[in-house]
């Protein structure tokens, strides 16, 4: 009882006040201005949106990908689902290139993987990723691998493209923000305003793991 009590006070104690505390999904790019203005006519702080594309992790190299071949429980997972991508031409505050480089404006197509996925399924600086996004097969290396900050609440991506490689494919936008107590109304407006977004409270699975 005194470690998990220890444990959940120094868990609270790193999380800031005004972390992100629930999320949106869905959002579509048309909806963008609309999304952005809704925040900022509650006096809310404009959250950061960000763009997603989901694929499927077919090859690593010359390899094809195939649950069976893993033997760690965690690869063989996310080898058999599609992964959450996005692009970017900066790097983030909260994401720090651990191998490797940031791409440069103008550089040829390139991946940023995440340190702990790219472990998992042992991909190094230099190989080259194929994914599958609705049928549509694209192939491109690994340039750097991030530390990310998974415990800020944000949204985060394990891969993450350089501009110019994933626009093309059928995206939609996601956002984290915090939301005061008292203030559940602005959920309930926001998705009456916007039908086809899905909010994710957080506050509920942070009461559970209390």
């Amino acid at each position: 009882t005194l470690v998990r009590t220890d444990l959940i006070a120094k868990w609270q104690a790193s999380i800031p006040p005004d972390a992100p505390n629930r999320f949106a999904i869905n959002i579509q790019a048309d909806q963008l201005p609309e999304v952005k203005s809704y925040f900022k006519d509650l006096g809310l702080t404009n959250p950061d949106l960000y763009p997603m594309v989901r694929g499927r992790l077919v090859r690593i190299g010359d390899r094809e990908i195939r649950p069976a071949d893993f033997t760690d429980e965690r690869a063989k997972r996310l080898s058999e689902r599609e992964f959450n991508m996005s692009w970017a031409e900066a790097l983030r505050a909260d994401n720090k290139v651990v191998a490797g480089s940031w791409w440069q404006p103008g550089s040829g197509p390139a991946f940023s993987m995440e340190e702990g996925i790219a472990k998992t399924f042992g991909v190094k600086v230099g190989d080259t990723l194929t994914f599958d996004v609705a049928g549509s097969r694209f192939t491109a290396p690994v340039t750097n691998l991030r530390k990310v900050e998974w415990d800020n609440f944000k949204a985060n991506f394990f891969v993450i493209a350089n501009p110019g490689v994933l626009e093309a494919y059928p995206a939609s936008w996601i956002t984290s923000f915090h939301l005061p107590a008292g203030r559940e109304d602005v959920v309930s407006r926001l998705v009456a305003r916007f039908p086809n977004l899905s909010v994710i409270d957080l506050t509920a699975i942070m009461g559970q793991v209390k």
